[in-house]
């Protein structure tokens, strides 16, 4: 029996009357309450139950020993601004969601006095981001003075107890190639802190990128209508521009009104050169992206190259147990030789099947080291060209001084020693083109280069050779040789 009812009861015995006037009372406070939704936290006990059976639980986690039937993908993502990157949020949620943990981490660089208070701000609005969208992750953000550190504190703090991250999910730099030499050390670097750290790696590239921060997709349709770009009105004479002005500028969408900064710079002769950028995404927009609608019958390919525990295999079929990856058939691409093709696949096909996956489509790909096309060797070389120094094969000490304060240059003996694996990633991106153009998803494992051997734009040439011109998303992924997978022993 409910504890209020006992009282409720002796109150009607003893006066009715002033019992039914007490209780219309407390319906009639409970009703303007409900009425006017005072945004006021009351504070419940529940809150104070739920607090303590978390903590109990937690804290009763740390006495359990890890075993890889209970492994869960429990990921740090690098997302900054959630909101900046709908879709790493939404593809990161999918396989963790009602399964494993999921921290979206923003590092905040600039002074300590500044940042402190938009932190604050910035990390409520976020949580409510997060949950207006539905998806089950924490937001945390850090102060360093630049991005690799912040993200060795999160590598290092991040989770609490046996809920720790193990997996760190980031987006492709899509930009860096025109990017500050020194962002492009830390890029690579932030990958092999995380292998360090004994994290795995998912990286997520989409073709039309994954920062929605200038222009919100909400907004898309009346951005065409708008002065996006640049527009450059050639007159007479010269080309030296005067003070440029900058003014406000709103285009009408629906009810909504979208507004643009507009750069306006006059040229000598005549000339006007005027430049409009859409302000920053509002941080409660909500953007659609490709992992939030039906895929249909399309398939989720695979590539399973290396050995780095099953993660490569794991996380497209946590994706594919979801309701709008369901109708998507799973096949996985392996390596092989010709003569041998039956005899591979079959082993495969067994290992699949004692991995309990379900995958039952295998498909040996036996040209796999062939010499790719003389065309896309030529591209790749173009794509180098800029960070090479041309030594002519000079002796480590001479490279090392002619490379000093830029580390990411690439001498002539780094390119002929790893131009084997070069040629490696331009030959998969030809089988990934014939293969899987019409996938709608590809997963591959992530080609590792080594630290302190393989400069930093050598290696984000590989992964932008490996993954450009393709329609699909493309997730590289490497574990950390830590087994994923149980095997089945009958």
């Amino acid at each position: 029996m409910p504890g209020w009812l006992g009282p409720v009861v002796i109150m009607f015995l003893l006066t009715w009357w002033a019992a039914l006037i007490a209780l219309g009372i407390v319906v009639f406070l409970l009703g303007y309450v409900l009425y006017k939704k005072p945004d006021v936290n009351w504070g419940s006990s529940m809150q104070a139950s739920s607090y303590n059976l978390a903590l109990s639980y937690s804290v009763g986690l740390s006495e359990v020993d890890e075993h890889i039937k209970n492994y869960r993908p429990q990921c740090l993502v690098l997302t900054g601004p959630p909101n900046f990157r709908p879709a790493l949020v939404d593809f990161v949620g999918t396989f963790t969601k009602n399964l494993s943990l999921m921290i979206c981490g923003n590092v905040l660089i600039g002074p300590r006095k500044q940042k402190v208070p938009e932190a604050r701000q910035a990390s409520d609005g976020h949580t409510r981001w997060l949950l207006k969208r539905k998806i089950k992750a924490f937001y945390t953000n850090v102060l360093a003075e630049d991005l690799r550190s912040g993200v060795q504190m999160l590598l290092q703090a991040a989770g609490l107890g046996k809920m720790r991250p193990n997996i760190v999910a980031l987006g492709y730099k899509r930009d860096w190639q025109a990017a500050a030499p020194q962002s492009l050390e830390d890029y690579v670097g932030i990958l092999h802190d995380a292998f360090d750290f004994k994290h795995g790696v998912c990286l997520l590239r989409l073709r039309e990128g994954l920062n929605v921060s200038r222009v919100p997709q909400a907004h898309s349709k009346c951005c065409r209508h708008a002065v996006v770009g640049t527009v450059l009105l050639i007159g007479n004479g010269t080309l030296k521009p005067r003070a440029p002005r900058i003014q406000g500028l709103g285009v009408q969408c629906g009810k909504k009104m979208v507004l643009f900064a507009a750069v306006t710079v006059v040229l000598r002769g005549g000339a006007v050169l005027m430049s409009a950028f859409p302000f920053a995404a509002d941080p409660e927009q909500q953007a659609s992206t490709i992992f939030q609608s039906q895929q249909g019958k399309k398939t989720i390919d695979i590539y399973w190259l290396f050995d780095d525990g099953g993660l490569t295999l794991l996380i497209p079929y946590l994706l594919g147990r979801k309701k709008r990856w369901g109708k998507c058939k799973i096949r996985v691409f392996v390596g092989g030789q010709i003569n041998r093709m039956d005899e591979e696949r079959k082993a495969i096909v067994s290992l699949l099947s004692k991995f309990r996956l379900g995958f039952h489509e295998v498909h040996v790909v036996p040209d796999i080291n062939q010499q790719p096309r003389p065309e896309h060797i030529r591209r790749f070389d173009e794509l180098i060209a800029p960070f090479r120094l041309n030594d002519g094969f000079k002796d480590e000490a001479a490279v090392n001084e002619l490379r000093h304060g830029c580390p990411w240059k690439i001498s002539d003996e780094e390119v002929h020693r790893h131009r084997a694996k070069s040629l490696r990633q331009v030959r998969l991106n030809e089988i990934l083109l014939d293969y899987s153009r019409d996938a709608a998803l590809i997963a591959i494992t992530l080609p590792i280069g080594r630290k302190g051997r393989c400069p930093s734009s050598l290696y984000m040439a590989w992964l932008e050779t490996l993954s450009q011109d393709l329609r699909p998303p493309v997730i590289l992924i490497r574990g950390n040789q830590e087994n994923v997978l149980t095997f089945y022993c009958q």
